[in-house]
C-alpha cells in the first residue's frame, strides 16, 4: 500500500509539472527526509487535539483549528473552488518567497494517523496546479480539502469541501473579500 501511495504522490507532481508546463524547480514535493518534520511543525501550531473525535489537521478546516491558532483567526469565507485561487496573489503579500501546499489525503484523526502530501511552489505555479486539479477532480484522486501554509509557519489558509476558505495568522490581506460575511463553520 505504501508503494500505492508513493506513486500516487509521484505521479500528481509529474502531471502537474508536465500538463501545466511548469519547472519541477518551482513546484515540486518535498523531499522525503522533510516532510514529516514540515507536517508535524503546521499540525502543532494549528491542529487541534484537544478532542477525541475529529480532531488534527484533517478536522481543522470545519471543525476548527487549535484554541491558540484560533485566536488569530481572519475569518472564513465562502468561495468559488474553481476560481478562488485567483485571489491568492492579493491575499499573500509573499509573492515572490515558496508555500506549502498540503494535500488531505485521508479522512483520519490526530490519533489515527492523518495523511497528506504535501508540497512546495511559488505562487503563479500553485494557481496553475489548482486549476489543473479543480479541472480534474484533483487528477482523478478525488475532490481533497487543502492548506496553503507559509514556509516560516505565519499563517495558513484552509480550504474544504464545503468551498470555505479559512484564513489564519499574520501577512494575509484579506481586502479582496470586501464585505462579504463570514461563512458559518460547521
Amino acid at each position: 500500500m505504501k508503494s500505492d501511495k508513493k506513486s500516487g504522490i509521484f505521479r500528481l507532481e509529474q502531471e502537474v509539472v508536465t500538463q501545466c508546463g511548469i519547472s519541477g524547480e518551482r513546484f515540486r514535493k518535498v523531499r522525503g527526509n522533510q516532510w514529516e518534520n514540515i507536517y508535524q511543525k503546521i499540525a502543532e501550531k494549528y491542529a487541534d487535539k484537544t478532542k477525541i473525535w475529529k480532531n488534527g489537521l484533517h478536522w481543522a478546516n470545519t471543525s476548527g483549528y487549535s484554541p491558540k491558532s484560533m485566536k488569530e483567526l481572519l475569518g472564513c469565507y465562502v468561495v468559488d473552488s474553481s476560481t478562488w485561487f485567483y485571489l491568492l496573489p492579493q491575499i499573500i503579500k509573499e509573492e515572490n518567497k515558496m508555500v506549502y501546499f498540503l494535500i488531505d489525503k485521508g479522512g483520519r484523526d490526530w490519533h489515527g494517523g492523518e495523511e497528506f502530501w504535501i508540497f512546495e511552489s511559488y505562487m503563479p505555479e500553485l494557481i496553475k496546479a489548482l486549476d489543473l486539479l479543480n479541472h480534474t477532480a484533483f487528477l482523478d484522486n478525488g475532490w481533497s480539502d487543502y492548506y496553503i501554509v507559509s514556509k516560516k509557519y505565519q499563517w495558513l489558509i484552509g480550504f474544504n469541501h464545503h468551498d470555505i476558505i479559512s484564513c489564519i495568522g499574520e501577512g494575509l490581506n484579506l481586502d479582496c473579500f470586501g464585505n462579504q460575511d463570514r461563512a458559518q463553520q460547521e
